[in-house]
């Protein structure tokens, strides 16, 4: 048969040795070394993989036993989604609930180590702990170390990324939580995420994408802006949004799977329109935003008009909280701080 000859060399090369994984020996670089050069070469020159229509080769990471053991089995998995969507998802709500677990089958068999590493995050946002450093933690911020190094570029390792700094932001642990948010955002950089809140339709990406990636990103602009209250004159990570921005959908419709592009409303639509919960945290944050810059630069001033907007959006968020019974109102905790 004919083809390339394939010169092999008698040893492993060094990185697979250090590794301790199987290598195939093929000169002057191996199989598994060659993948992960890969995604490199598309993130440093990513016009020829497009006119070449080269894909990226699937990259697998180990996942190691103590990961394992804390994601467990898929009744595991399940009853550890369902305490994430009690708690952290009614506030930061990143993943669709719908989507999620009609993916699990198909994620348990093709994106197993992505999958792992939000189950082990999701655990660890959700859980309750005095202990700040506990191993559950130290274990889901190695991996997701880990995965990220291998170049793997995926909305649910970028998730994951979020759901860690969710959980540092809560426990205090500084300045790691500051520096989990800017490594988020270069991620969701990279994987063009931040572009999603100024189109409307995102080309080949089903609507339920276009607005997963909406939300992550939003999350990643709240929780940029939340992280410099103390600090109004540190640098944000990520750019202001613009009146012409979309928000995030509404939050029920997003759960059931139902969010229609036509639905879309922007940071400049009227503060009286119907939106949902989260879209009404994304305009506090672009309100505290304002709050920030105006500190920073002359905490003496008497920001009239800022001050009445900010009141009007608490009036607002109490009374829709009324309304829709709402156990905790994110945005008014952020009003008030």
């Amino acid at each position: 048969m004919s083809g390339v000859s394939v010169t092999h060399s008698p040893y492993a090369c060094i990185t697979c040795r250090h590794s301790k994984r199987r290598c195939d020996r093929t000169y002057p670089k191996c199989t598994l070394c060659t993948q992960e050069s890969t995604p490199t070469s598309r993130f440093l020159d990513p016009e020829i993989f497009s006119l070449l229509q080269l894909e990226t080769p699937k990259v697998e990471v180990a996942i190691p036993k103590m990961v394992a053991d804390y994601v467990g089995t898929i009744v595991d998995i399940q009853n550890i989604a369902n305490a994430y969507f009690d708690t952290i998802h009614t506030w930061m709500p990143i993943l669709s609930k719908k989507q999620f677990f009609s993916n699990l089958p198909n994620y348990l068999t093709h994106k197993k180590t992505e999958l792992c590493l939000l189950v082990i995050c999701m655990k660890l946002s959700s859980s309750l702990t005095t202990t700040a450093k506990t191993v559950l933690y130290r274990t889901a911020k190695q991996f997701h170390f880990e995965v990220e190094s291998s170049g793997i570029l995926s909305v649910a390792v970028l998730q994951a990324g979020v759901l860690i700094a969710i959980y540092e932001l809560g426990h205090a642990i500084y300045p790691a939580a500051f520096l989990s948010i800017g490594q988020c955002a270069r991620y969701a950089a990279a994987l063009e995420i931040d572009k999603s809140i100024t189109s409307r339709l995102l080309d080949k990406l089903p609507w339920n994408e276009v607005e997963e990636q909406r939300r992550v990103w939003w999350s990643i602009i709240i929780l940029d802006r939340y992280l410099n209250l103390c600090n109004p004159g540190r640098h944000l990570i990520t750019p202001d949004p613009t009146p012409d921005s979309y928000l995030p959908g509404d939050d029920l419709e997003w759960d059931t799977g139902s969010s229609r592009s036509e639905n879309s409303l922007t940071l400049g639509s009227s503060s009286g329109s119907y939106i949902g919960r989260f879209a009404r945290f994304a305009q506090t944050a672009h309100l505290l935003s304002q709050a920030l810059y105006t500190v920073a630069k002359d905490p003496t001033t008497d920001p009239a008009q800022l001050r009445r907007t900010l009141m009007a959006l608490v009036n607002l968020s109490f009374m829709e909280g009324t309304m829709r019974k709402w156990a905790f109102c994110s945005q008014m905790a952020v009003c008030f701080r």
